[in-house]
């Protein structure tokens, strides 16, 4: 077991302190109408508070290690970046869980966007209704992947809940984004779980990576042009309307 290092209480009033300016900058600079006119307000407050949390070591919790940030100050598109390090990887990772104050369950909640469909709704029409708006939307479906009726095949129980995912994709937009990032076809394509509940309920669900939250990022080498990011949020929209309608039985 990784020992850990006690914060001196003068180093955890300091964190706190720095922590307090940090979260009220982010505050007020979120409650903005812009992410420019939070940086015009702010020009560097939230780059200076996280680099002197980062260099104080000063946080108000025991921490095993503290790991410098990897940069990268040039690359080439579509370029594979070298692996994370396996003693670095389970630094950070310590760190994650040293500090979370969730259980699991509520870490994958925090991740999920969900919608519950209407009780009057078959889970065949929430399917139905979602295919159709899919295709307003431009999305190419693909699969789907029908989970349960493996598992009543291989098990000959026809009460197991349903549940089925189905994937959507725009390949011109993922071209673009794996161009940035390969790593980023872990998450592809964008994919909606239908399931029924432990009350047969009919529940939509999908990973909510809603990528607004990148006008406040900081790092130089997270910024992505304009165009990519407006095609990154035309598709979480698509993907909540595809919901919404299968929530609703919408045609």
């Amino acid at each position: 077991m990784t020992e850990t290092t006690r914060i001196p209480r003068s180093l955890s009033h300091a964190a706190a302190g720095l922590a307090g300016r940090l979260l009220t900058v982010i505050l007020v600079a979120v409650a903005l109408p812009g992410a420019s006119l939070a940086q015009q307000a702010f020009p560097n407050e939230v780059t200076s508070a996280i680099e002197q949390l980062r260099k104080s070591n000063a946080f108000p919790f025991p921490v095993p290690t503290m790991v410098e940030p990897m940069e990268e100050k040039e690359w080439v598109p579509n370029t594979v970046i070298e692996p994370f390090p396996a003693d670095t990887r389970e630094a950070i990772m310590q760190n994650m869980a040293g500090s979370n104050p969730w259980s699991l369950r509520q870490v994958f909640n925090f991740m999920t966007l969900k919608m519950k469909a209407d009780e009057d709704l078959t889970f065949d029409e929430v399917i139905e209704a979602m295919d159709s708006r899919a295709i307003e939307e431009n999305l190419k479906r693909l699969g789907p992947d029908q989970i349960s009726k493996e598992i009543a095949a291989k098990t000959g129980d026809e009460n197991t809940p349903k549940l089925e995912i189905h994937h959507y994709c725009d390949a011109l937009v993922a071209r673009a984004i794996l161009d940035y990032s390969p790593e980023f076809s872990i998450f592809l394509p964008c994919r909606i779980a239908v399931l029924e509940d432990a009350n047969r309920d009919v529940w939509l669900m999908t990973l909510d990576w809603d990528v607004s939250w990148l006008n406040f990022v900081w790092h130089p080498d997270s910024q992505i042009n304009a165009e990519l990011k407006a095609e990154g949020q035309r598709i979480r929209d698509a993907m909540v309307s595809i919901m919404e309608a299968g929530a609703t039985g919408a045609w």
